[in-house]
């Protein structure tokens, strides 16, 4: 019990201390679920293990029925033996009965008072074993969508094997005499099923979190990797919408304005308005640049201050200045219109 109560408190004061220092969240309240679940495991194993009559005087299997009434009135206070003692007693005293002891346990043999053959025990004992593999797989579901298919799936072969293995194995009882042991079949599967159940919901709550294990593409998220997916979808459409669209469009342009350049009065009027647009464009781009006279107001108002605020910054790039996001979007979309056989006309002045 001392010893429980350590490792609880070892375990329990750095795993509180965690989450008092972490909002309130969705992954805080998993993770004192895992605690609740973590300290309900530890006390199952270090102080609720399952009792055994044998082990507990530590006889051996064989022992006559009279022997273990001796050696449990000589530990009891009182004159007699209970109820349920002297019944497990009468039912040890049968061979048949005697062998499935350690197939089904002592809580079986012990509380089933209407179970005369295999059949009737095996029952008796099947739905709390089921029951068990089914709270363990809620517990599992409930706290991560990481591995949760091969945790369940590891859960029902272990639950299958764990039947399947109490059903068939062949349990021998020695002679009178021999000391031969025998394996107490339901008390081992018992402990090593309780300790899967408290290590696998850590093992999938913490693996994932180790940084190299988190690169594995069987520890990812399912969500994250969907999310990835469509965002590889939508580049991929987004390309063919502009292969699709734009460039007719921009081919359209380009011998339009070759047209237009054929004819004196539309060259004229086009020359006029591309002048102006190079105008607005310039007092657009200028604007915020900072000078001597100006103040913090007008720096803050401009167009270039505006721009950073929504994100479309479009500072040019220098010594110690991060050049703009709309700047450095433009230049990406005319490398892929170059990449896609849009060719850059002769005639091109940089600004």
């Amino acid at each position: 019990m001392l010893v429980a109560t350590s490792v609880a408190l070892a375990i329990s004061i750095p795993w509180l201390f965690f989450l008092r220092s972490s909002p309130l969240s969705w992954s805080t309240a998993v993770s004192f679920l895992l605690l609740i679940h973590s300290l309900a495991g530890l006390h199952t194993l270090l102080v609720q293990r399952p009792p055994n009559i044998f082990t507990a005087l530590n006889i051996p299997f064989n022992t006559p029925t009279d022997t273990i009434r001796a050696l449990l009135l000589r530990h009891s206070d009182s004159p007699e033996l209970g109820a349920e003692l002297e019944g497990l007693l009468r039912r040890l005293a049968s061979f048949d009965a005697r062998s499935l002891y350690p197939r089904f346990g002592h809580n079986v043999l012990t509380t089933c008072t209407y179970c005369q053959s295999f059949d009737d025990f095996a029952l008796y004992a099947l739905p709390r074993l089921v029951l068990s593999y089914i709270r363990e797989i809620a517990f599992i579901g409930l706290i991560t969508t990481r591995l949760r298919k091969a945790a369940v799936t590891a859960l029902v072969v272990m639950g299958c094997a764990e039947i399947y293995t109490l059903a068939t194995v062949n349990i021998k009882i020695p002679l009178r005499g021999s000391k031969e042991p025998v394996v107490m079949w339901h008390d081992l599967l018992l402990t090593l099923r309780h300790t899967i159940f408290l290590l696998l919901p850590l093992l999938i709550h913490f693996l994932p979190r180790i940084p190299f294990l988190a690169q594995l593409s069987f520890f990812r998220n399912p969500a994250t990797t969907q999310n990835q997916v469509d965002s590889t979808n939508l580049l991929i459409q987004t390309h063919q919408t502009l292969t699709q669209h734009l460039l007719p469009a921009l081919h359209l342009l380009k011998y339009g304005q070759a047209a237009t350049m054929r004819v004196p009065a539309l060259r004229e009027r086009a020359e006029q308005w591309w002048e102006e647009e190079a105008r607005v464009g310039a007092w657009i781009r200028g604007d915020g640049v900072a000078t001597a006279g100006d103040s913090d107001e007008v720096q803050q108002t401009s167009v270039r201050c505006v721009a950073r605020g929504l994100g479309a910054s479009f500072d040019e790039g220098g010594e110690g200045v991060e050049e703009g996001k709309l700047r450095t979007n433009a230049k990406r979309v005319v490398s892929a219109l170059v990449k896609d056989g849009v060719r850059v006309s002769e005639h091109w002045r940089q600004p």
